[in-house]
């Protein structure tokens, strides 16, 4: 898998796009790829998404968002592991 964090960002899997493309999963994905290989504290998330007046949902919400990461992330690592199979 391809992150490019400089400019857009764009997540690639093989050639195939695979970026989200609702705002706040983007910047939870950026912000994750940013620190690659290290732990990102919920408060800086959090931070990041909503300032200094974050909603009473942002801890559920944060969730959801790392849930439909993990699930787009997964169905673009399953397209590319599935075999090919030709007709015949």
């Amino acid at each position: 898998m391809d992150i490019e964090v400089l400019g857009a960002l764009a997540v690639r899997e093989n050639g195939l796009s695979v970026t989200p493309t609702a705002p706040k999963p983007r910047q939870v994905l950026a912000l994750l790829a940013l620190h690659a290989d290290r732990m990102v504290p919920v408060s800086a998330l959090t931070e990041e998404l909503w300032g200094a007046a974050p909603p009473r949902s942002a801890r559920t919400t944060l969730q959801t968002y790392v849930l439909q990461l993990r699930e787009l992330i997964a169905a673009a690592l399953e397209r590319d592991s599935a075999p090919d199979t030709a007709p015949g």
